[in-house]
């Protein structure tokens, strides 16, 4: 048998996704496994191992003749939009996994009732799973860093004047397109000057498109942070993570990148549910003031972004300090 998954979309559910795949390798080691994916998840899937063969996302057209030409036999669709079930359906695979979202029950041939939305997003694929008898995999996502990564990483901080695996904290002030999932710029320069006072080396990590807010939080400290990744694919940022004694972040990829290392993570929450999408698998202190409005799940706040403002400072430094102390201490 030759399967195909189609990949989620963002950074962070790409890392969350990550079981599925182990659960369908491990159902059927014999079996030919390929991923079809965007260029940013495409990397996590070629470093993470499972799949024997990753596919970038070109285009509708060109990625159902991608799957075509590929003579797949089975085709999962972990995004819930109609899209990807159309690229299956006219790729001609046989047998379309999915669940029955966004009116696209009839492209496939295994419609899955969806599950409520109450658990963590990591069990979400369970049922999916089930439907065609395979176990889901219950440990969390884990991301090996190929060697070429770890260079690229290295090599980041040493064009920054930082030294790996010292005493290294990333702030990670990002969050793709929703600003409202975003701790504003100048609580995070003010809480790399509170732990610079501390001794420990700060740099801020964006991805492509972020420099300007990581050029913010550099502005707003009292001496300017160094700002890392933009040029950096997400496996080489995960290596970073790797090399950082925490990371800092709001709900976004590089949140997930660094727990799936096994990097502490304080994490901040406001307009989305932690429930949901908490980092798993490395220790983290979630950090949310839900107010009335909480979870909005917004792209914009009409009431002045009052879930992310009351997280403050010194809140997120004991926060730090705590994994911080715990890290140092599970060392000795």
């Amino acid at each position: 048998m030759k399967r195909v998954v189609i990949a989620p979309n963002w950074i962070g559910d790409a890392v969350m996704s990550l079981p599925v795949l182990r659960a369908l390798k491990a159902a059927h080691p014999g079996d030919e496994l390929a991923v079809l994916a965007r260029r940013g998840p495409a990397a996590i899937y070629g470093a993470e191992g499972s799949a024997s063969r990753v596919l970038e996302r070109r285009g509708f057209l060109s990625d159902a003749a991608a799957l075509r030409s590929g003579g797949f036999d089975e085709a999962w669709l972990l995004p819930n939009s109609f899209r990807a079930a159309a690229i299956a359906f006219l790729s001609g695979t046989r047998r379309r996994v999915g669940y029955a979202t966004d009116r696209r029950g009839a492209l496939l041939t295994d419609a899955v009732c969806p599950p409520l939305p109450i658990r963590h997003q990591l069990r979400d694929y369970d049922e999916l799973l089930a439907s065609r008898g395979v176990a889901p995999d219950p440990a969390a996502p884990r991301l090996p860093i190929p060697e070429a990564a770890a260079r690229s990483a290295d090599a980041a901080l040493e064009a920054a004047g930082l030294a790996p695996n010292g005493r290294l904290v990333l702030l990670a002030p990002g969050s793709a397109v929703a600003a409202t999932k975003r701790w504003p710029a100048q609580r995070f320069g003010a809480l790399g000057d509170r732990l610079a006072e501390r001794r420990w080396s700060c740099a801020v990590v964006v991805g492509p498109s972020e420099e300007a807010i990581g050029a913010a939080v550099s502005a707003c400290a009292r001496a300017p942070i160094p700002v890392l990744g933009a040029d950096l694919n997400p496996v080489e940022l995960a290596a970073l993570a790797a090399r950082a004694r925490l990371v800092v972040a709001n709900d976004s990829g590089p949140m997930h990148l660094a727990a799936a290392v096994g990097t502490p993570v304080v994490a901040f929450f406001g307009p989305t549910d932690p429930g949901r999408t908490a980092p798993t698998g490395a220790p983290a202190r979630v950090l949310d003031r839900y107010v009335f409005c909480s979870p909005c799940f917004l792209d914009e706040c009409p009431y002045e972004h009052q879930c992310m403002n009351e997280i403050t400072v010194d809140m997120a430094l004991r926060a730090c300090e705590e994994l911080l102390d715990a890290s140092a201490s599970s060392s000795v």
